[in-house]
């Protein structure tokens, strides 16, 4: 069943996050974790001679939020520009 939720544990930086999901959003979490261990893991290369552990996963969570509003500024983008083209050829058929 869709709705049923399964447990899903983030580590990052030694931390252990559990997360309660549902099932199919189960991949996102574990992908998201691959993600952000990679680039914690690049970022306290280039940069663990002047910054902490706690300044690294707050770079982590800027760099998430740019990036989902830089997903969502793209996603709006593209249903305005598929509605312009439905709206255009709705008035082609309307002629």
């Amino acid at each position: 069943m869709e709705s049923e939720k399964t447990r899903v544990v983030v580590k990052l930086n030694g931390e252990q996050i559990s997360f309660l999901v549902k099932r199919h959003e189960e991949p996102f979490f574990r992908d998201a974790n691959e993600i952000l261990n990679s680039r914690f893991a690049a970022l306290a290369r280039e940069h663990s001679a002047f910054a902490n552990s706690a300044k690294l996963i707050s770079v982590l969570a800027v760099e998430a939020v740019v990036d989902a509003l830089k997903i969502n500024e793209n996603y709006q983008s593209l249903k305005n520009e598929v509605q312009d083209r439905l709206e255009n050829i709705q008035k082609r058929f309307d002629n």
